[in-house]
């Protein structure tokens, strides 16, 4: 409850507003009730035997009454269907207006949630997403948020507007007559201990089925994306058969939960009956026995009055069934919100290295060591100095540390032991935005957006120009079949860019990164998809656009660092050897045996 309610503190000004609306409703509401004691009086014609009454509200109905009988019975029938028409219609016009003001209040709430969920995802250090499943993540973004809105927010509206409907009524019925409200208020722990009997059971069930639900949505985006190799691998019958076991779980759990729900409504409704009940036993015997205040026609009123009090009950225990239902994603919205994110804008003040303005040294590694966790080293004791303007090459086997020494560099993970230091200021000590603006990267895995090629390369960059989105194509050696298709450089490229070829797409992240102008260039297999022509010409293309720029080159290839100023060869982690492609070919050790089996020497 807390979590909502400090997301409704922008809103404090139009909840003011939304309570005083439905108090106005409430309030004409009951005007109607009690006046149908005037009009059964005018009916019948029984104003002038009445017992006077001590009751205010009495009175004033009397008063109202004889007013209106002075223009004749009929007359005053006509008259009063006049004001009952006018109260109702109030009572309608400021329950629209109630409305409309918790809507916008809603729709508010969960438009800032999803920004807030959103801003929190891109924050969160890849660490976290080593470990959580894509389909979880997508769930806070979905069906929870569906779920929290529902249940939360639209149970909140209830919960207000029955609770001020209430507490109205409440009051109205004890100023009418004390010993009857006393009655009806010892018969309502009745119902809230039932409620809350099944508001327990409800969020219990509720956390296990959203925790179903993304289990289901992880499996259906793991199967989506791994269907080529379902079908190649004859696959389908499996699937199917497991995704139809878990939702069968999932369904069940689903009838569980709201055969609770449903059950919350009926019981209330049935223990507000024998309320009623009893109200009109004990009331009749008040009346009857010349209760000081309670005539006949008023205490018709007090009926009429706590029948329409019965469905802002009956709507505030469904509330509380729906809210306890509905913490359960509120408690994982929250939890996802809670994660520790990223010092994007934060971090170390920012300094020169000491002695001069800029160092030699345009990246070095010193002691560095790091695991994903603690039970499985990655890498180890890695010492490394990359002059500036040079090139260094990483190459090693796969799983021997070399992504992620580049992810070390860019912070994606943090360095747990050594040090790492861009221009000789340590990494640590900047903050990530001003890092991460000094490093372009080309990743193994190109991802493009479902968007134009020039606003593809311009993503890092938004306020380039044509030229300089061409001049980077260009470098790229992605100019020409740019300028081949339909629309040139507003070719929309579809989703992932799928309607490009492997080695177009990486040309076009490469010019991306080209585009930003970075004093460290990271290619992370960048040349993996090119074929051997491609590969020559954008590798000519680099060594003009690398001239003065540092570069970290990892590559699988080795044609594609053999001209590197120093190549690191990683071995589980460890360095084995290091030096240019002729002394590493001269030493006749690990990097040499790598080249003979690629056929280069």
């Amino acid at each position: 409850m807390n979590f909502t309610l400090h997301n409704l503190k922008p809103y404090s000004a139009r909840m003011g507003l939304y309570t005083l609306l439905v108090v106005l409703s409430v309030v004409f509401t009951m005007s109607t009730a009690l006046s149908v004691a005037d009009f059964l009086k005018i009916l019948f014609g029984e104003g002038e035997k009445a017992m006077p009454s001590i009751n205010l509200v009495a009175q004033a109905l009397d008063g109202l009454y004889r007013w209106l009988i002075t223009f004749g019975r009929k007359e005053a029938l006509i008259l009063f269907s006049v004001i009952i028409f006018v109260l109702y219609s109030l009572k309608n016009i400021f329950g629209y207006l109630s409305a409309v003001q918790i809507a916008v209040i809603r729709t508010g709430v969960v438009r800032d949630l999803r920004n807030k969920l959103f801003r929190k995802a891109m924050r969160l250090p890849l660490s976290y997403y080593d470990r959580a499943r894509k389909g979880d993540v997508m769930a806070r973004f979905s069906s929870d948020m569906v779920e929290y809105e529902e249940s939360v927010l639209g149970s909140l509206q209830s919960l207000l507007s029955s609770t001020i409907s209430m507490v109205l009524y409440l009051a109205m019925l004890v100023y009418l007559n004390v010993k009857l409200t006393l009655f009806v208020l010892l018969m309502l722990p009745l119902v809230a201990l039932v409620v809350a009997g099944i508001a327990r059971r409800l969020k219990r069930s509720s956390q296990v089925v959203q925790e179903m639900n993304s289990r289901l949505i992880s499996l259906t985006d793991e199967t989506m994306g791994g269907l080529k190799v379902i079908k190649s691998y004859n696959a389908i019958d499996f699937s199917n058969r497991r995704f139809r076991s878990y939702n069968r779980d999932y369904t069940r759990r689903r009838n569980a939960m709201y055969r609770r729900i449903d059950a919350a409504s009926p019981v209330s409704e049935f223990l507000g009956s024998v309320i009623v009940i009893g109200i009109l036993l004990f009331g009749s015997w008040l009346v009857m026995n010349g209760d000081n205040g309670l005539t006949a026609d008023l205490f018709i009123s007090y009926v009429m009055l706590f029948v329409l009090m019965i469905p802002p009950a009956k709507d505030l225990t469904t509330a509380f069934s729906q809210m306890r239902k509905g913490r359960a994603c509120a408690d994982r919205i929250e939890a996802f919100l809670g994660e520790e994110e990223e010092a994007w804008a934060a971090g170390g003040v920012h300094r020169e290295a000491a002695g001069t303005e800029e160092s030699a040294t345009a990246v070095e590694l010193r002691h560095v060591n790091f695991s994903y966790n603690d039970d499985t080293p990655v890498l180890h004791d890695i010492n490394i100095s990359v002059p500036r303007g040079t090139t260094l090459a990483l190459v090693g086997a796969s799983g021997s540390g070399k992504s992620t020494i580049a992810d070390l560099i860019c912070r994606f993970y943090e360095c747990r032991d050594g040090e790492i230091l861009l221009n000789g200021q340590p990494v640590g000590d900047m903050p990530l935005a001003d890092l991460r603006s000094r490093i372009g990267v080309v990743a193994q895995d190109t991802l493009l957006f479902n968007d134009t090629v020039a606003a593809n390369i311009a993503f890092g960059r938004p306020g380039a120009t044509a030229a300089d989105i061409e001049r980077a194509a260009r470098a790229a050696q992605a100019h020409d079949f740019i300028s081949a298709m339909p629309e040139g450089y507003n070719t929309c490229i579809g989703e992932g860019g799928g309607m490009l070829s492997g080695g177009q797409r990486q040309r076009i992240s490469i010019a991306r990164a080209l585009l930003r102008e970075p004093e460290l260039l990271i290619l992370d297999e960048a040349t993996s998809a090119l074929d051997t022509e491609s590969e020559h010409m954008l590798q000519a293309t680099l060594g003009e656009v690398l001239q003065g720029r540092t570069a970290i080159v990892i590559a699988h290839r080795l044609s594609t660092v053999a001209g590197a100023d120093n190549i690191v060869v990683l071995d589980h982690g460890r360095i084995a050897e290091q030096g240019t492609h002729d002394e590493l070919m001269a030493l006749g050790g690990r990097y040499k045996q790598m080249v003979q089996l690629q056929s280069l020497d």
